[in-house]
């Protein structure tokens, strides 16, 4: 095989593990926001509840006042994580385009290479084809 086509075919296999590793972190901070989220909706759902409790009675509003500040606090955190998981899922997508971009330049690159070479391969074929015309119609004095 052509040095220049095992470069381009190790190449190409570079660029599928970099698209897999892509991939793969993808799947790990899409699963980190997801947990954000969770949290987030447990908090934000506490807040209903204990909301619920301070009109049900079974819980006085002092006792609500003074848990409020923490659950807010909750509710913040857990919004923040959501965003900075939502930021990290976003570079990670722009980082799986990215490597499927350059996978798909390689492989374009080898197949056109390819394309050059059964081109070349044709002409000398041809080339072989039209000598040996010129050679039978020499020796039959045709022409």
């Amino acid at each position: 095989m052509n040095p220049r086509a095992r470069a381009l075919q190790s190449l190409i296999r570079l660029r599928k593990t970099e698209v897999d590793q892509a991939r793969a972190e993808l799947a790990r901070v899409l699963a980190h926001e997801r947990a954000a989220e969770v949290r987030l909706a447990h908090s934000r759902q506490q807040l209903q509840s204990e909301q619920f409790e301070v009109s049900a009675g079974h819980t006085s509003m002092e006792d609500f006042l003074t848990w409020l500040p923490v659950g807010r606090d909750a509710i913040e955190r857990a919004h923040r994580l959501v965003l900075e998981a939502q930021q990290a899922s976003d570079q990670a997508r722009a980082g799986l385009t990215q490597a499927n971009a350059a996978l798909k330049a390689a492989e374009a690159v080898l197949a056109r290479w390819r394309e050059e070479e059964r081109e070349k391969e044709a002409r000398r074929e041809q080339n072989e084809v039209d000598d040996l015309s010129r050679r039978v119609r020499g020796v039959f004095g045709i022409g």
